[in-house]
Order: structure tokens, then sequence, then C-alpha cells
């Protein structure tokens, strides 16, 4: 189920993994807003018929002329509680959206002919099924060059819109999806939503009229560290109409819509083919640099005008100018830290007019220590990996690296690394490898515990891929982090959540752990409730040190305020290492039990009342410890909470959340306060 974007409150939480509606409320602004856009490029008289996939429009005022054709959507067939086949505007929440979205493109775009394709109700909901036929229905039936997707929800491996935003634009048509409402600022990590989480899709994000990107706007990178959103525009709309000003990425990406019709019309004007590829490249190549982080607004703010000089300068094939571009820029991103004898994974994505072969040339004082392919093949998508590991016995500053595309025809174009390599006190790694959530990662809820370490010169690594968890390589860590072991793997068919199941760990992944464990090693593990990780499944890993996860909820329930969901303060802690000063932490998960050897270390009283009335009180371990005799340590939590980016950067209820995380990784790397 997907909702239009139209103001930055924040939906529940969705970092715990589960499927949810997102809900918006319009933001009606009271100011005056200057424009930042460069000059614009008048009307070349040929149309192009835009799909503007919403809640329906009201043809009336400067929508009147410009209807090309409408449907509705919404429809029992689609799953919806109800057949609605008008196509006006559904106004969810009481305001217009969908026409909004339209008036932007046609206001902005001249040749603008729009097809209304009605999916969202007056409730603010859309249905997957609905959005997928209208996709089709405005591409086969339609002939649309172009889709508008204001709306979106969460991402996950199992999403319907991935394949029809790929089918389209395999097809010829460009996609523009709004990134999503969900940025908090940035605390929330990785949060550009679907569709405009697909490569194929333009993800746009908001800026004010000062060009600094708005507290809602979703951030990047994804979760394998590519870059989205792709490039960013005003997020807000002053309708002359009804006087009411919004906010929200919904109103940013028909800005860009509206610079691919001028993109397209000006290729037609002059008899030239255009593709998607080519037009997000141009988009992307031509776009005003802004000072903020790219994983925040992209490769910039949109600047049509410099679009069209950009495809005018362009070299042309058969009629096709060839525009090419790499994102991100330059890597590493502001946040992350390097080190050496540690290895970094980067990923760049590349955009081109048409199917190329793209070598690639490596150079500056860092190339020596760069890995990555001769060669790539852009079929107008494509992106490619590096590693690099700096092999020193100290720090090495001022390092550069070009990465340098040619292909024939093609202006060639380069991607750069600039950065320092740390000699790190210790080398951890994250693994992330038994969990499908998009936001499981250091670009995600958990960046500001990467940041937190790293910051302090402990080197991070992931480890993604259940393949990798081999004792020889996982001997290389002097920690590892199990984030989220066997979460659910939630996802949503027309509104209704679907559990695709977990991924449990192998009789050998189990094995390398005890083994790497006896061999001296630390590992912490922070786990969840039964709601969010398959308890049982991660049972099975962690029997194998006496320790087991119950199937309890703490809080018993969950409120979300502002996007920042509720929990209880540990505050009875054991003496010991990991807890030395810290008097409180966030909890939301489940009670631990355990034998043997293991020890308690943090406890919470809870009350509860049986079927009688009686009111009982139970202490149940939230945190445990087990220490061996090779220097072999173990940490188990029951919580991920004193662990995401809210918890690290204390938006919860305990400020103490980070001295917990970090005193936990020193303990389990032998490691003392600096």
């Amino acid at each position: 189920m997907v909702s239009t974007y139209e103001d930055y409150e924040m939906p529940s939480v969705p970092r715990r993994g589960t499927a949810l509606l997102l809900g918006t409320i319009i933001v009606v602004a009271a100011f005056t807003l200057a424009y930042l856009a460069p000059g614009g490029i008048g009307p070349s008289g040929k149309s192009v018929r835009v799909a503007v996939i919403d809640s329906g429009m009201n043809t009336n005022g400067i929508l009147w002329n410009k209807l090309a054709a409408a449907k509705s959507f919404v429809d029992k067939a689609y799953g919806y509680p109800s057949t609605d086949n008008s196509t006006e505007d559904s106004a969810p929440h009481g305001y217009l959206h969908g026409s909004y979205v339209a008036k932007i493109i046609v206001e902005n775009a001249p040749n603008a002919l729009v097809v209304n394709a009605k999916v969202v109700d007056a409730n603010n909901t859309a249905l997957e099924l609905a959005i997928v036929a209208a996709i089709h229905w405005a591409v086969v039936e339609e002939d649309c060059t172009i889709i508008n997707l204001s709306l979106g929800s969460l991402a996950s491996n199992h999403d319907i819109l991935s394949d029809a935003v790929k089918w389209a634009f395999e097809r010829g048509v460009t996609v523009v999806a709004a990134a999503g409402n969900n940025g908090q600022a940035g605390v929330a990590g990785s949060s550009v939503e679907s569709p405009a989480a697909y490569v194929q899709a333009i993800a746009v994000g908001a800026v004010d009229e000062h060009g600094f990107p708005y507290p809602f706007s979703a951030c990047g990178p994804l979760r394998n560290g590519s870059l989205k959103p792709d490039i960013s525009a005003d997020g807000w709309y002053a309708d002359r109409e009804t006087s009411a000003t919004v906010l929200g990425t919904s109103f940013a990406a028909p800005r860009v819509t509206a610079a691919v019709v001028t993109l397209i019309a000006h290729c037609k004007e002059n008899g030239w083919e255009s593709t998607p590829g080519m037009i997000k490249a141009t988009l992307i190549a031509s776009a005003h640099y802004l000072p903020s982080d790219s994983w925040e607004v992209g490769a910039g703010y949109l600047d049509t005008y410099s679009a069209v000089m950009y495809l005018d300068a362009a070299p042309k094939s058969d009629s096709l100018p060839l525009a090419v571009c790499v994102l991100p820029g330059i890597r590493p991103y502001s946040f992350e830290r390097w080190f050496v004898n540690s290895t970094s994974f980067v990923d760049f994505s590349v955009f081109a007019s048409n199917s190329a072969t793209f070598s690639l040339v490596y150079g500056g004082s860092a190339a020596p220590w760069v890995t990555g392919p001769d060669s790539i093949v852009v079929n107008q998508t494509s992106s490619f990996s590096l590693k690099v590991c700096v092999v020193s016995n100290i720090s090495v500053r001022n390092l550069r690296a070009s990465i340098t595309l040619v292909a024939p025809e093609y202006v060639t174009i380069t991607a750069q690394l600039k950065f320092n390599a740390s000699v790190g006190l210790a080398i951890v790694a994250f693994d992330t490898s038994h969990s499908p959530w998009w936001t499981d990662s250091i670009y995600g809820q958990y960046r500001e515990f990467y940041e937190l370490l790293t910051r302090l010169g402990i080197a991070v690594e992931e480890i993604t891929d259940p393949e990798s968890l081999q004792l020889n390589t996982m001997l290389r860590y002097d920690a590892i982090v199990i984030l989220d072991p066997c979460s659910w793997d939630y996802f949503t068919v027309n509104g209704s959540p679907v559990n695709a199941g977990s991924t449990r760990y192998s009789q050998d992944d189990i094995e390398s752990y005890t083994s790497y464990w006896e061999a001296g090693g630390g590992i912490l593990v922070v786990g969840q409730q039964n709601s969010s990780i398959d308890v049982e499944g991660a049972n099975q890993l962690l029997s194998a040190f006496n320790v087991s996860m119950n199937y309890d909820s703490m809080p018993p329930i969950t409120i979300v305020v502002n996007g920042i969901a509720s929990t209880i303060a540990v505050t009875r802690l054991v003496a010991h290492n990991v807890t030395q000063g810290v008097e409180s932490f966030d909890y939301n998960g489940c009670s631990l039990n355990f034998s043997g050897a293991c020890f308690e270390l943090a406890w919470t009283e809870v009350t509860w009342t049986d079927m009688e009335g009686i009111p009982h009180n139970e202490n149940k371990t939230v945190v445990v410890g087990l220490e061996g005799e090779s220097g072999n340590r173990l940490v188990v939590v029951g919580s991920n909470y004193p662990f995401d980016n809210w918890g690290i950067s204390g938006l919860y209820t305990s400020t103490q959340n980070s001295k917990l995380a970090l005193q936990a990784i020193l303990w389990l790397t032998n490691l003392t306060w600096p």
C-alpha cells in the first residue's frame, strides 16, 4: 500500500522491518517564496504526453485544455473497498494533491499534455495493483513518454512496483518519483522509498527557497552505498487558485517532470531521438551545485536551462544526443571514515543514452590500492563496484584516485575518490547478512553507530552476504556485531502485509561463529522481538552460547509520536566494563534467558496482571555477557534501540545509549577508553 507525499509528518517507525501504512497531512505555509531556478525555456510547439498517477485532478483553470485522457483505477477489482469511477481529485486529507502536481507540470512546461490516472482514494491510499495497471495503461494505451509518481511506500525485495518501473523504462518511458517525506532531518539514514529507490526512476528530493534540503526530504544512500536521491528541486507549491501553499517531495517531483517534458520537446523540435537513460544523464550532468551532501540532494538542483544547453552541445549518434553521467561524483561520503588495512567497497551508478561499453582508467596516488573492473557495459543504466584497501603500517593522508570512463563517441567522465586512511585501533564488522531490511546498514539505521566507532578510530566493515561467514574471513575482525539476525522479510500486497519468512543461519554459519569465538573473537548480538525477527531462527545461533531470546515484548505496546517510538528506560545494571557509568539506556524488544557461564549485565522489572486481576512483578534480563579463557567475549542485547540512529543520537528517553554501545565494543575488542 502506498500513499501520496504531502508533508513531513513521520510515519510509524519503518526501521523495524514491518509493513506499514504511511499517513500524511499537508502542511499549509504562509510565507513568501523566492525562486532559485535559472531562466526557463519557452514552449517549442511539440506536445509531450505525461501520465500523472495520483489522486485524480480537477481540470478547471490552467488544466482545462491540458487533459489528454483520464481513467480511474480506484476499483474493487484492484483491492479497494469500493469503486470510484470519477477522475476528479479525491482530495486526500482535503487537499487537491493530484491537481497540484499536474498544475506544477503544465505551469513549468507548456508543452505538456496530462494523462490523468487516478489511483489514490480519499483516504490517501493507493494499491500496488492499481498503480501497476495505471502504468501499463499510460504506456500502452495512452502513449505517454513520462510518468510522474508523487507517491510511495517502503521499498522491499518483493515490490511489484520495481518491475513496473523497469518495464516502463525499457519501453522508453522516463519515470520521475518523489523521494519521500521520511527524512527526519537525516536521522533516519536511508529513507528513499519505493518507487524512487529503484535505479530506473529519477528520485527527487525537496529543497527550500535557499537551496537547503527540507528536514522531511528523504535521504540516501541506499543499503549498498549507491546514491539516491538523484536530483533535487523546489519542494513547495503555492496554488494561485486556492491560495494554499504546500510542502513535500510530491511537489519537487513534478518540477523535474516538467524539465523532462522540455527536454523531450526540444529533441522533437530538433529531430533528435530521446531515451530515459539520456534524459536522466542529462538532468544529473547539468544539475546546479548545492552545498549540502550528495546523499541529501543528489547531483544538485534542477537546472532546466543548463540541461537544454547540455543536449545542444552533446555529440550525436544517429540523431540521438549522447549524454552520460556517473553518480556520485566523489566518494567517500562525508560521514565515512576509511582506515589502512581495512576494506571499503564503493558503488557508482552510470547512466547513458544507449548501450555502450565504457573502459575504466584508474589514476592518482590511491590507484594502486583500488581494485575494479576494466570495463562495463551500460545499457542506459549500469553500476560498478570498487574495492579500496590501503595497505600500510602508518596513516596515509590526501589520497586521490580518478576513475575515468571512456566510450566511443561519448564525452569522457570521471568519478573521484578523495580520502585519508588512518591507522585503526581495531576492526569491527557489522553483520547484516541475515536481514533483508533496506535500512540495515552503515548507511541506514546504524549510520550513527558506525560514526560513533569510526570517530574514535575503530574501523567498521560490513558483512552483507552469508557466503562471507567463513572463519578465515571472520578472523580479520576484532569483533563482529550481528544486527537484527533472521529478521522477517515483510512486504505488502495491496495493503496487506505479507511475511516472506527469514534467512536462518546454516549449521556452517553457526560453526563459523563458534569457531571464531573460541579463537578469541568478540561478538555483539543485537536482537529484537518476534514481530520483527524470527526469534526461533536467531536462537539456533544463540543456543551455541547458552543464550536465547523470549517471545515477549517490552514495552508490550509501542507508541510512535513524531516518528519516535516509545521505549522503557532500563536502569538496573550490574557493575561491569560494559555498563560502567551508564545510568540508563533505552529498550524496546524482548527479554533473554541464559545459563552456563553466561552472566546478567542488565535487567528490568516488568509488571503484569494475570487472568484473575492479580498484579505481578517480574525481573526480566535484557543484556547478557559471556567471557571465555582466550579473551573471547560475547554480549547479547534483546533490542536494537540503543544502537540505532535515534538511540545513539539520544532521541528516545536516555542520552546514554551511545555510552553503552561504545563500551560494549571496547570490551569485546579488549580496548580501553581512548
